[in-house]
């Protein structure tokens, strides 16, 4: 009888640490995030100031009667910008653990180029349409931010 008793509590006291240490690591989650980098942080803000600058300054400078947003006009500008949403694209492609800010960035990088073949082809923007597009990108630069921010914290040691 004492040694059922005995083999019993030995069988509830294993299944009681398994229980325990179940818990404990379940709670337990290893988050592996990228390092932060105030240079991208500083070229997102940049960035989206410039994608901002270029659209108000279409719809307040420019009508699109008379050919006053013809694409040529704003071609040069649409490289410019590109080529920084393309600098950001790959900086966060060579940072280990950075899936989501690539993402975000990816998006950003393909609806630029859709929206400026879209200029491109109509030769012109009406402001509505200006409007959305500045609060697409707008969006878009405030989930980086957001994203940025994220792991700015997650890399600050808690006090």
């Amino acid at each position: 009888m004492e040694k059922q008793l005995q083999i019993q509590t030995k069988k509830f006291l294993t299944a009681f640490v398994l229980v325990i240490s179940m818990a404990a690591f379940e709670s337990c989650k290893v988050v592996l995030l990228p390092s932060y980098d105030a240079t991208i942080s500083e070229q997102i803000d940049n960035t989206a100031k410039s994608v901002d600058r270029f659209y108000l300054s279409m719809l307040e400078t420019t009508t699109a009667e008379n050919d006053g947003r013809a694409f040529s006009k704003f071609a040069d500008k649409y490289v410019e910008i590109e080529v920084e949403l393309n600098s950001l694209l790959n900086k966060n492609k060579i940072r280990p653990l950075n899936k989501n800010s690539t993402r975000i960035c990816e998006i950003t990088h393909q609806l630029w180029v859709k929206y400026k073949e879209e200029h491109k082809a109509k030769n012109t923007l009406k402001d509505g349409l200006i409007l959305l597009n500045r609060k697409k990108f707008s969006d878009l630069f405030y989930a980086m931010r957001v994203a940025d921010e994220g792991i700015k914290m997650a890399n600050t040691p808690q006090q």
